[in-house]
């Protein structure tokens, strides 16, 4: 065991990525009222100081001059600026600020990873200009510079000498940048982390109160269902409907808005509502309470509410009583959604509900209990090997209870009560996988033989008694997907898929068009990247276990890489959670002034104020993400650790080394892909 914690440090340290990769990210981000772009070999940031309006504060328009070789600061230069405001801007693309009477020869341009201005020689006439004079910070440039409020202003910025080279005729660069109202984000999180401490006090509070109260000593585990109310809740019929009815009018509301309100990604409520909060959000629901969010899914309800009205109650087919299908259907959505834009279009977001629904609903009038959840569902194999994290579990009370008792009300159901819908029985359940927390079996018991615990986190991965090839393949192919699907998303992305275009035999297949290419390349980064290479290397591992194990190893190859596959979902689960908090903190607020369009456009009330402020900034959000990396590393490599125990006894150590190493190696794979500067999922102008 101490060998175990010195390597679960030793990772740690290594996988860590150091400050730099932080400062990286926060260099190539653009702030909301910071914008980079390069001349003549200078890079140039322009920025207004403070970056948020403040009323009675006059705010400065600085820039900041450095060599793009050397890095060292530009002292001599001769700059303007003017700033206007502009009513309703394009976000699409940076504009020329000014008319001009000669073309852009681009003589001075710089084409470097930030070049994104335009460029135009203009007149002499700089009037309405403000000079911007030298500071005491070094390659530092300035003006005090009166706005009149809050919003998006188009700047131009004239050039009359830089680095020592006098133009003729000044240059002008063109763009907008952002001037938001003071952000209250900063508020927000004190009170969001004083009043989640204040609330994980009551409620540890509470659950002591609890143990006290049914007189439990140390050691044993509080049953939930001994709490009155709580039983009470559980066991009444509207516990599910007063969760499934208010989420099917949030799913009504987003497939309304995604049909018939604007088509813009970034400022419709669908997209923002379904990709950026909810989606985020279940991962959060299936680290800590499992399943639950598919007792209320809506899909989920349309298909009890059909199937207790008119039902053919068939069994599902049984060789696809497996997730297979409903992998493949994730991975072929997360395949089109890079390729199309599912998040940023707002109505294919509808239709695609809507499909699901029709299929749901289909298949309730066909199909007894939940098969679509369960079978088909794309999101449903996820939630399955993502939900063994979770530290909440149903289970029997005493499993010899279950097997004396012959009529099984919680197969069955009762006058009070529905059978499993997702064909589960207490006696058999030593997993969170597919208990979606329904109540039905506490409705139907009559032994009083079910308990909801709280047990540690992640102790599905090494304590269930048996594993399955298509749970294992799915774990290695979640690796995968998340580490492709969150590079794509990163500024280096386009260099390596160039460098890998450039590798691929596309001549000799006979694929000529560049655009044909990149899709090419494309498919096979994400085909390799998820389904195969990470599968692969577990394989090749499993081999090595084998061979470090000797010829009496207790498991066969198969068994092996089906096994330990399960101690690589945290590292699956990590990528999805950092990936999307990034997305969550950063895009989340526009759903405030999207939620404001909507209603204006009802009231009449007029446009919302679009500049937001992101509720963590670039540097706090990597932190945050590493934690998680960091966090999930431990629980990794200790599920691996407690399975290698479990079956290679003595010879452990040489059963967990392999797949450690392994572990390591995705996770510093992940850790290096967050410490790239990330777009956002929702650009503004996108559909």
């Amino acid at each position: 065991m101490k060998k175990l914690l010195l390597f679960i440090c030793l990772t740690m340290v290594i996988v860590t990525p150091g400050r730099g990769a932080a400062e990286s990210s926060m260099a190539h981000a653009h702030a909301a009222s910071a914008q980079v772009f390069r001349i003549n070999g200078a890079e140039i940031t322009l920025q207004l100081d403070p970056p948020n309006f403040q009323p009675g504060t006059t705010p400065k328009a600085a820039v900041m001059l450095k060599d793009v070789m050397s890095g060292s600061p530009i002292y001599d230069a001769e700059l303007y600026i003017r700033l206007e405001k502009e009513a309703s801007m394009d976000h699409g693309s940076p504009k020329i600020a000014g008319k001009t009477d000669k073309g852009n020869t681009g003589d001075d341009l710089d084409f470097g990873d930030s070049m994104d201005m335009p460029v135009t020689r203009s007149a002499a006439d700089l009037s309405g200009f403000i000079k911007l004079a030298p500071k005491q910070m070094a390659g530092m440039f300035g003006a005090d510079y009166p706005l009149p409020g809050a919003g998006e202003y188009a700047f131009t910025l004239a050039v009359k000498s830089l680095n020592g080279k006098i133009y003729a005729e000044p240059l002008r660069y063109g763009g907008v940048i952002s001037y938001p109202k003071r952000s209250h984000a900063s508020l927000y999180r004190i009170l969001f982390v004083l009043g989640s401490i204040f609330l994980s006090g009551l409620i540890a509070a509470y659950i002591l109160y609890q143990r006290k109260a049914v007189g439990l000593g140390a050691g044993q585990k509080l049953n939930l269902l001994d709490i009155p109310w709580l039983l009470r809740f559980l066991k009444s019929a509207w516990f599910q409907p007063v969760f499934q009815i208010p989420v099917l009018m949030v799913f009504l509301v987003i497939m309304a808005a995604g049909l018939f309100d604007i088509q813009q990604g970034d400022r419709n409520i669908a997209t923002l509502l379904m990709w950026t909060i909810w989606w985020t959000a279940i991962i959060f629901t299936f680290v800590f309470v499992g399943r639950i969010w598919c007792m209320m899914c809506p899909f989920g309800a349309i298909q009890d509410w059909i199937g207790r009205i008119a039902s053919m109650n068939r069994d599902f087919p049984r060789p696809m009583r497996n997730i297979y299908l409903s992998s493949s259907l994730f991975f072929v959505l997360t395949w089109w959604d890079s390729y199309s834009g599912i998040v940023n279009r707002p109505s294919l977001t509808a239709w695609l509900l809507i499909g699901f629904f029709i299929v749901a609903s289909g298949m309730a009038l066909v199909f007894k209990g939940r098969s679509f959840c369960r079978y088909v569902c794309p999101i449903g194999g996820l939630i399955a090997i993502y939900s063994m994290f979770s530290p909440i579990e149903l289970r029997n009370k005493c499993l010899e209870v279950c097997r004396g008792h012959k009529v099984k009300e919680c197969i069955k159901g009762t006058a009070m009560s529905q059978p499993c819908p997702m064909a589960e029985t207490p006696m058999t359940l030593d997993r969170n996988n597919y208990c979606n927390f329904c109540s039905e079996c506490i409705k139907s018991c009559s032994q009083d033989n079910i308990v909801i615990r709280f047990r540690s986190f992640a102790k599905d991965l090494w304590v269930s008694s048996k594993g399955y090839f298509d749970e294992a393949l799915l774990a290695m192919v979640l690796v995968g997907i998340t580490i492709v699907v969150t590079g794509e998303m990163v500024a280096p992305w386009h260099g390596w898929m160039d460098i890998l275009g450039r590798i691929l035999p596309f001549d000799t297949l006979g694929i000529v068009s560049h655009a044909a290419r990149e899709k090419a390349t494309f498919l096979f980064t994400m085909t390799a990247g998820s389904l195969i290479i990470p599968s692969f290397l577990l394989l090749l591992a499993s081999l090595i276990v084998r061979k470090g194990t000797g010829p009496d190893s207790p498991l066969t190859l198969k068994r092996t890489f089906v096994q330990f596959a399960y101690m690589f979902i945290p590292v699956g689960l990590s990528m999805h959670l950092a990936h999307n908090i990034n997305h969550l903190f950063k895009e989340g607020p526009e759903i405030v002034p999207a939620v404001e369009r909507l209603l204006s456009g009802i009231s009449g009330a007029g446009e919302p104020d679009w500049a937001v402020t992101p509720l963590m900034g670039n540097e706090s959000i990597f932190w945050l993400q590493m934690i998680i990396i960091l966090i999930m590393n431990i629980f990794s490599l200790y599920a691996g650790y407690r399975i290698a125990v479990r079956y290679y006894g003595d010879k452990a150590l040489r059963a967990f080394i392999p797949m450690a190493i392994l572990v390591v190696v995705f996770i510093a794979i992940n850790a290096f892909i967050l410490g790239q500067p990330m777009s956002m999922r929702h650009t503004h102008g996108g559909m």
